[in-house]
C-alpha cells in the first residue's frame, strides 16, 4: 500500500512537471527573446502547439489523482488529435496549417517547417493519450496502457540519451525535425508513470517491465548507431576497417551477441520474478491460512519474547481475558496472570533461562488467569520453546476451564448429594417399615387376649406409617419424574393451573379454615412445561397450608404472578410460622424439616420445588415477612408481552 502510494505521488509529480515545462516553454515564445534564441536554441526546440499539449496533459494527470474519470478523458481527445494530424504532415507531405494557427513563431530551429513538431514527439502524444484515456476511463492499468507506455519511453529515453552521446538519428527521425529536450524528458516521465503506476494490480511485475525497457532502450540505440554509420558510409564513401575487418559487420555481431546476452538475461529476468511472484503468492496464501487458523482456534495462542514482553495474541485471547490485542501486544505477558504468578513470572523465566527446571515449558499444567476487570480464573496452559532466526519466543496455548472445573465441582457437589439422599431415603423408608412390623406385632398379641379398643390404636398408628413412606415414595417418584422426563413445551394458563392445585388440597387438615385467594390474571400464560410447573406450584400451596399458624385468627394465603424484565415470577405468600433465621440456610436442601413437630413429610418438597426451577432454566427465591413467608419461583418468559406490576408491591 505504501509503494502504490509513492507511485501515486509519483503521478502528481509528473503532471506538475509537464505544466511547468510548458508554461516555461509559452513564456518564451510569447516573450520573443530573439538573442537567447541566438545564443540558446535548444531552449526553444519545443513548439508553442507541443508546450500547450503537455499542460494539457500535465493537468489530466492531476484530474486523475484526484479520482475524477470522465474530464480527463475528454482533455486527451485533443491531444490525440494534434498528434495523429502532426504525423500525418510528415507521412503524407500535406500542410494541415495546424502548426501556426495559435502561434507564429520568430524563429525556427532546425525544423522542417516552422511550429512543425517532429514524427517521433507525434507518436508520442498519440500513445500517451490513449494510455491516459483509458486509465481515466477504466479507473486501472492494462497491458494496453503498459505497451503504449513503454513504447513512449523507449522512443523519448533513446532521444534524451541521443542528446547526451551526440547520436542525432536518436531524435533527428526526419532531418531538420527532431524530438526537443524538453519534450523527452516530459515524455520520460509519463511513460514512466503509465508503466509503473498499478502495475502490480494488473499482474505484471514492476522489475521485469523496467528490464524490459533498459533492454529496449539499449538495443533502439544500438540499432540507430548502427543505421548512422551506415548513412555516413553511404554519404562520404568511407569504409571503416580494423585489421582487415569492417566495422559495421563487428557492429552487427555487437549488436546481435548484446542482444542475444540481453534478452536472455531478461527472460531469466522475467521466468525469476514470475517464480517470485509464484512463492510471494504461495507464502502469502498460507501465510493468511495458518493466521485463519489461528485466529479462529478455540484456544488462546500467545507468542512472547524472552523478557516476557507480548508479540502476538490471537482472536481468543480477547474472548479469554477481555483485552484488545493492542492492548496485550507490547507489555509484559505478566499482566495476565494474579498473583502469586504475576509477582513470579520473570523470576521464573530468567532462572528457566539460566538452566533452571521447566515447571511449564513443555509441560503444561492448570494455573490461574485474569481478566481485564480483575477476576481470577482456572485455565490450562501449555508453552513451547521455539527457535527462530537464533532467537527464543516462547507459545503459550490458554484454554479457559472455568466451564470445565464448574461442571466437576457440580458432579462433586451432585455425587455427594447422590450419597446424601440413598442414605436418607434407605433410613427414611425402613423407619416406617420397621416400626410398622413392631405395630404388627404388637397387634398380633392384642387380637390374641381380644384387646379390641387398643387394636384399633395401633392399626392408627399403622396407617399413619403407611400414610408417611408412602409420602415419601410419592415424593421420590416425583423427584426422578422430574431429572428423567422429556417433556415439550406449551402454554400454560396460569390461573385454571393454580385453581386445579388449590382444589387438589382440599383434603389437608384444615385447608378449609384458610383463606386461599387466587390473584393471577386470567389472561397470563407461559411456555413452559406443565407437568413440571405443576409440580412446583402443588409444593408451593402444599408447603404454605402445611405451616399456616394455628393460632393465627385469620391464616391467608395469596398466590399472585407477573411479568417483569423479560421474566415471570410466581409468588405464594402467608401468614403462617415462616422460617425461623437460624434455619433460613437450610432452606430447599434435602430432608431438611423446620417444623418438624407441625406436620409430617420427608423433607424433600422444597428441595424438589427449586430443582424443578431449576430444569426449567429459573430459580427458587425465599423472603422473610413480619408474619408468615413468601416463596418466589421466577422463570425466563418466551412470550413477548409487556410486563405487569406486582399487584402485592403497588
Amino acid at each position: 500500500m505504501d509503494r502504490e502510494q509513492s507511485w501515486r505521488k509519483a503521478n502528481v509529480a509528473a503532471g506538475l512537471w509537464c505544466i511547468a515545462v510548458g508554461i516555461a516553454v509559452i513564456a518564451l515564445w510569447l516573450s520573443e527573446p530573439a538573442r537567447l534564441a541566438a545564443h540558446y536554441p535548444f531552449l526553444f526546440g519545443m513548439k508553442f502547439n507541443s508546450a500547450l499539449a503537455v499542460i494539457v496533459i500535465g493537468a489530466a494527470l492531476l484530474a486523475m489523482t484526484r479520482g475524477f474519470r470522465h474530464l480527463p478523458a475528454l482533455m486527451m481527445v485533443p491531444v490525440f488529435a494534434y498528434g495523429a494530424v502532426a504525423l500525418a504532415q510528415h507521412l503524407f507531405g500535406i500542410d494541415a496549417g495546424i502548426d501556426t494557427a495559435l502561434h507564429t513563431p520568430f524563429t525556427d530551429i532546425r525544423t522542417s517547417l516552422p511550429g512543425r513538431i517532429a514524427p517521433n514527439t507525434a507518436a508520442c502524444y498519440m500513445m500517451v493519450s490513449v494510455a491516459l484515456f483509458l486509465r481515466a476511463y477504466r479507473q486501472k492499468s492494462d497491458a494496453v496502457q503498459i505497451v503504449l507506455g513503454l513504447a513512449t519511453f523507449i522512443i523519448a529515453a533513446a532521444a534524451f540519451i541521443g542528446y547526451a552521446i551526440a547520436l542525432d538519428f536518436a531524435h533527428d527521425w526526419v532531418r531538420l525535425s527532431r524530438m526537443s529536450f524538453q519534450s523527452t524528458t516530459c515524455f520520460v516521465a509519463l511513460g514512466i508513470v503509465i508503466v509503473f503506476t498499478d502495475t502490480e494490480a494488473s499482474g505484471f511485475h514492476r522489475a521485469t517491465l523496467a528490464g524490459i525497457l533498459g533492454l529496449a532502450t539499449y538495443l533502439l540505440l544500438l540499432a540507430m548507431t548502427y543505421y548512422e554509420l551506415g548513412r555516413y558510409e553511404t554519404s562520404f564513401g568511407i569504409t571503416f576497417t580494423s585489421s582487415g575487418n569492417n566495422a559495421r559487420s563487428t557492429l552487427s555481431s555487437l549488436v546481435l551477441i548484446s542482444g542475444a546476452l540481453s534478452g536472455g538475461l531478461l527472460v531469466h529476468l522475467y521466468l525469476s520474478s514470475r517464480r517470485a511472484r509464484r512463492m510471494a503468492a504461495d507464502l502469502a496464501e498460507s501465510q493468511a491460512r495458518l493466521a485463519a487458523i489461528i485466529d479462529n482456534a478455540v484456544d488462546g495462542i500467545v507468542t512472547i519474547d524472552e523478557r516476557g514482553i507480548i508479540l502476538t495474541v490471537n482472536a481468543a485471547c480477547t474472548r479469554i481475558f477481555g483485552y484488545a490485542p493492542r492492548e496485550m501486544i507490547g507489555n509484559n505477558v505478566k499482566m495476565l496472570m494474579p498473583e502469586p504468578y504475576h509477582g513470579e513470572h520473570d523470576r521464573y523465566l530468567s532462572n528457566y533461562q539460566r538452566g533452571g527446571a521447566a515447571k511449564v515449558i513443555g509441560i503444561g499444567r492448570e494455573v490461574e488467569g485474569r481478566r481485564k476487570d480483575g477476576v481470577s480464573f482456572p485455565l490450562d496452559l501449555a508453552v513451547a520453546k521455539v527457535e527462530v532466526n537464533g532467537a527464543t519466543i516462547y507459545s503459550g496455548l490458554v484454554r479457559d476451564i472455568s466451564e470445565r472445573k464448574a461442571n466437576e465441582q457440580a458432579l462433586i457437589e451432585a455425587n455427594a448429594e447422590l450419597e446424601e439422599f440413598a442414605y436418607r431415603t434407605s433410613h427414611d423408608l425402613r423407619s416406617p417399615i420397621a416400626s410398622s412390623m413392631g405395630l404388627l406385632g404388637i397387634s398380633r398379641e392384642m387380637l390374641a387376649e381380644g384387646e379390641h379398643a387398643a387394636l384399633d390404636q395401633m392399626l392408627q398408628r399403622m396407617e399413619q406409617n403407611f400414610r408417611r413412606l408412602d409420602h415419601l415414595i410419592q415424593n421420590i417418584i416425583t423427584l426422578t419424574r422430574n431429572r428423567l422426563m422429556e417433556e415439550e413445551e406449551r402454554p400454560v394458563a396460569l390461573r385454571a393451573l393454580v385453581s386445579e392445585a388449590i382444589d387438589a388440597l382440599s383434603h389437608l387438615d384444615d385447608v378449609k379454615r384458610i383463606r386461599i385467594e387466587n390473584h393471577v390474571p386470567a389472561e397470563l400464560t407461559i411456555i413452559s412445561k406443565p407437568s413440571k410447573f405443576q409440580v412446583i406450584v402443588g409444593n408451593l400451596l402444599s408447603n404454605a397450608v402445611k405451616y399456616h399458624d394455628p393460632k393465627e385468627a385469620e391464616p391467608a394465603i395469596d398466590i399472585r404472578a407477573f411479568r417483569y424484565g423479560g421474566k415471570l415470577r410466581l409468588s405464594v405468600e402467608d401468614n403462617g410460622l415462616g422460617v425461623p433465621p437460624a434455619s433460613r440456610h437450610l432452606l430447599f436442601r434435602m430432608f431438611k424439616r423446620l417444623h418438624p413437630n407441625r406436620s409430617f413429610g420427608s423433607g424433600l418438597g422444597l428441595y424438589i420445588l427449586k430443582k424443578s426451577a431449576e430444569s426449567l432454566g429459573g430459580d427458587a427465591l425465599y423472603e422473610a415477612r413480619d408474619k408468615g413467608s413468601r416463596f418466589i419461583i421466577e422463570l425466563p418468559d418466551r412470550d413477548k408481552h409487556e410486563d405487569h406490576l406486582d399487584p402485592g408491591r403497588r
